[in-house]
């Protein structure tokens, strides 16, 4: 089959998409119901976790290290490959274009749930349905999730077992991290490999210690990127015989193109563009292989700018070449969907893998890093409009207006991107957790908003969902639930408070004994996954694994950046401490057994002392009473959280990454003092105002923000909407100017949604003629349709800001 350019077919009619569809059982269309889950071409794969079994059936009772290794090395020598008859950069974690990766060695129980829902029944045949169960009977005791099941014994299974009513979820949520490309470019491979021999041979000099261990680990680095460079080759095979299959020349001089690049990429450095692309790929598909992955976080432009550069100088490459290899990159990232639990994937409705890249900002010398391919990715984005891979801009005094403006006239077209990430803000927050600033200048972005360190050994996840709101709860209520079971901390009986401090200090003990629990469990299992999920190719990607001889779980880098919890509800907090301290303390409008009891009747009854605290003062509106007491919340909301320490005494950090979450906690969360209902979503955002509550426009908004500082707290997450026309005509300048103030008053990162509110209305009620409308969630850019009516009424709901 004939191969076509951009300019003959367009590229997005090869977009795979695997993200949840919208079941709409209740309201809306009960016909789409029927549609089921997941699109109908989409497939549960198999092939790894058969491929993994088979491995560790024949190593039984080698080092986990090295039985690891040897599987990654299975899977990649057996796995199903596939050229498609448009690719240029090739590579694929699953043996179809339209399958869906789990990683049954973590967690069997939820896909099994799925897989048994009447919605999801198109995933697996009834012959793949019994494949799975002869799987599952191997992983039985197995898998991750198993083993810390049987684990858990005594005050650790009291942690593990988090009470309903307590703030606290943990999730088996994936790793993120940013490998160290650019040394993997400079050395490639063949070079990592003469790295890991050449400590091996000092280890047999020096004898260390722990020699035993270092060589296990150092070999089965070994046997992982050689494992890699083998199933390069056999996609250069492939290439080279499908080329000889052929009879149209175009599409020859693109499968021997491949053939060439696999040849080199990446066991050699690469030489030009389209082999660093490769080199990159490739790493990125086997990260996701060896232990489900998620996210990417590579600074694309600073990365790959000059070689694309070089090309251009060498006149291998045009523009519009360039730009043709980045948007079947775009194709391949779509190709990386993973099936979630039950839970996550009401959470995050229609998000694939969180994969995100990065533009902008500074290099380690403080010099801005902006070039050619920086433009060149927005003029991607631009062209392609597809959920990810969702693009970071980093911003700082010195990004050029150009830049700014370009980033617009994308974020104009409604998919929700680029999102802008302040260094005034974010670097100090970095020297605070006392990151060398020659690191901090080259911090990333990846999955949703959280911050990385490319190259750097922090082990990043985002270990669950800490709930402030229910921590204010259980303030209210000595630490117990409406059972009257004691969920948290037994602090004091509020109707002795005398004063908002008091409350204040029985709630930050709450936040504090509630987040210790949580990073207990975390602590715990941090050791499992390092005696039974090592990760010998990720580690030899980051600086010091291979010279210390360590996998990446052994030890840490000496900074709180990757130890996060994510953090929801504070300003629905901060909103609540005020509308306490107006109504109970001060006017005593509103007593606090009134208080109690409307909560606990979800306002039934009490909607005179509902209209009283929804009318106190607000955060986002400038107005220093409200914005008092959220800068209090946030900071020592923070500084309670810090006193927990992860398992190398670093203190562990909410993160402000809660994007969809806030809608999914809501749901499960009863009636708060600010006047939300039981059920109602939380604040969309850690910086975001409750909904329909910032009266006073965009700017006030940003004023109340830059008033919590980052450096005291954690990554802030700002999202707003406006209309379209906001940023268009003279207006685009206003816009302009208005991200720039937003800069200057040191607010860490904001985001938006552009579109008109009929639109998103009509795609409520007609899916089928919007199915490509993409919204910003939070941190994420999904299809609307393919978000739960929940999910859709929350974003619908935002204040529209206009100047």
């Amino acid at each position: 089959m004939a191969t076509h350019s951009p300019q003959e077919k367009n590229v997005r009619d090869h977009l795979v998409v695997k993200t949840v569809r919208n079941i709409r059982k209740h309201g809306g269309r009960e016909e789409d119901a029927d549609k089921g889950m997941y699109r109908p071409d989409i497939r549960l794969d198999l092939e790894r976790s058969i491929l993994l079994t088979e491995s560790y059936k024949a190593t039984e009772g080698e080092p986990m290290v090295l039985r690891r290794a040897k599987a990654l090395d299975h899977i990649l020598s057996n796995m199903t490959l596939y050229i498609q008859d448009w690719e240029k950069i090739v590579g694929n974690n699953v043996a179809t274009p339209q399958g869906l990766f789990f990683g049954i060695d973590m967690n069997w129980r939820s896909v099994r749930r799925i897989v048994d829902q009447d919605e999801a029944k198109t995933l697996l045949d009834d012959e793949g349905r019994k494949k799975l169960d002869e799987l599952i009977e191997y992983w039985k005791g197995k898998s991750m999730s198993d083993i810390q099941q049987k684990m858990f014994t005594g005050p650790v299974l009291e942690c593990w077992q988090i009470p309903k009513g307590g703030a606290g979820t943990w999730s088996h949520w994936s790793e993120l991290g940013v490998p160290d490309y650019e040394k993997a470019f400079t050395l490639g491979f063949s070079g990592l490999i003469k790295q890991c021999r050449a400590r091996l041979d000092e280890i047999d000099q020096t004898v260390p210690f722990d020699y035993v261990d270092q060589k296990e680990f150092l070999q089965a680095v070994i046997i992982s990127l050689e494992a890699v460079i083998k199933f390069a080759r056999r996609f250069a095979a492939l290439a080279r015989e499908k080329a000889f299959q052929t009879h149209d020349p175009a599409d020859r001089a693109r499968l021997e193109a491949v053939a060439k690049v696999c040849d080199r990429a990446p066991e050699h450095p690469p030489e030009t563009l389209h082999e660093a692309l490769q080199s990159f790929f490739f790493i990125h598909v086997v990260r996701y292989i060896e232990f489900s992955t998620l996210g990417i976080g590579v600074r694309f432009d600073k990365v790959f700018g000059p070689y694309y550069q070089k090309d251009l100088e060498a006149g291998r490459i045009t523009r519009e070449e360039a730009l043709e290899l980045l948007q079947l990159l775009w194709l391949k990232f779509h190709e990386l969907g993973l099936i979630y639990s039950p839970t996550l994937s009401a959470i995050y409705g229609g998000v694939a893998a969180l994969q995100a890249i990065c533009i902008g900002g500074v290099d380690e010398t403080g010099k801005d890093v902006t070039n050619e391919m920086t433009y060149l990715v927005l003029d991607c984005a631009e062209k392609m409009r597809s959920p990810e891979p969702t693009i970071a801009l980093r911003y700082h005094d010195g990004t050029p207006r150009e830049l700014i403006s370009r980033a617009v006239d994308v974020i104009r077209t409604g998919v929700g991107y680029p999102a802008f990430f302040n260094d005034k803000a974010i670097l100090p927050l970095l020297d605070r957790w006392e990151v060398p600033l020659h690191d901090a200048r080259d911090y990333s972005i990846s999955g949703c908003v959280y911050l990385e360190l490319p190259g750097k050994n922090i082990s990043h996840r985002a270990y669950g969902g800490f709930i402030l709101p229910a921590a204010l709860l259980c303030a209210l209520s000595q630490g117990r639930d409406a059972a009257g079971n004691l969920v948290g901390a037994p602090t004091p009986d509020p109707m002795g408070f005398s004063g908002i401090e008091d409350l204040m200090d029985a709630y930050e003990e709450q936040v504090r004994y509630m987040f210790q629990r949580l990073c207990t469990i975390e602590n715990t299992c941090q050791t499992l996954y390092e005696r039974h999920l090592p990760r010998p190719f990720y580690s030899a990607l980051l600086e010091g694994c291979i010279e210390k001889g360590m996998e990446t779980k052994k030890w840490g880098y000496p900074s709180p950046v990757a130890n996060i919890c994510i953090v929801l509800g504070p300003v629905n907090v901060s909103d609540a401490m005020a509308a306490i301290q107006k109504n109970v303390f001060e006017e005593k409008t509103v007593s606090m057994e009134d208080l109690l009891a409307a909560l606990a009747s979800n306002w039934e009854g009490y909607e005179h002392v509902r209209r009283l605290m929804i009318n106190a003062p607000k955060f986002g509106n400038d107005d220093d009473y409200a914005d008092r007491l959220a800068v209090e919340v946030q900071h020592r909301s923070a500084a309670a959280m810090e006193k927990a320490k992860n398992r190398f005494g670093v203190s562990c950090r909410g993160d402000g990454s809660g994007i969809s979450a806030t809608y999914a906690a809501g749901a499960f969360l009863p009636a708060t003092p600010d006047g939300r209902m039981a059920g109602e979503p939380l604040s969309d955002a850690t910086l975001s105002p409750v909904f329909g509550m910032d009266k006073k426009g965009p700017t006030a908004v940003l004023k109340s923000a830059s008033k919590i500082s980052t450096r005291e707290t954690f990554n802030h997450l700002l999202n707003q909407k406006f209309l379209p026309q906001a940023l268009s005509g003279d207006m685009k300048e206003v816009f302009i100017d208005y991200i720039r103030s937003w800069g200057d008053l040191g607010v860490s990162q904001i985001q938006f949604n552009v579109v008109d509110p009929q639109t998103l209305l009509d795609a409520q009620e007609n899916p089928e003629e919007h199915p490509d409308l993409l919204v910003r969630v939070a941190g994420y850019s999904a299809y609307f349709v393919d978000l739960s009516k929940g999910l859709q009424d929350s974003i619908i709901a935002r204040t529209e800001q206009n100047f």
